[in-house]
């Protein structure tokens, strides 16, 4: 019963750090969709470039989904075993939505 119970605290504590590394990446993410935003605005490129970036932000666009997705499953899943383990749970704050203007 007692190895059980280790168990469960070793995966509530990987599982928190785990979600604190993937909301880094996820503010990683946003600074670097911001950072292109604002390059955009301040100089004229050529077609090429605005291509390659428009991929470029599809594809941290896409990456940012998949870390949402990463990050609702790994609260759902530290607060199955906050709520055995009787410790706080996580909540997902929901942040205002950044237009990046």
């Amino acid at each position: 019963m007692v190895a059980f119970d280790l168990d469960k605290i070793f995966q509530y504590s990987d599982g928190r750090d785990l979600l604190s590394a993937t909301l880094v990446e996820h503010e990683r993410l946003l600074w670097e969709l911001e950072h292109l935003t604002k390059e955009a605005r301040r100089e004229a490129e050529s077609d090429i470039t605005n291509r390659l970036n428009l991929i470029k932000t599809q594809v941290l666009l896409f990456e940012r989904l998949m870390i949402g997705e990463r990050i609702e499953s790994l609260v759902v899943l530290v607060n199955h075993y906050a709520e055995t383990l009787n410790q706080p749970h996580v909540e997902k704050e929901r942040q205002p939505r950044n237009d990046l203007s």
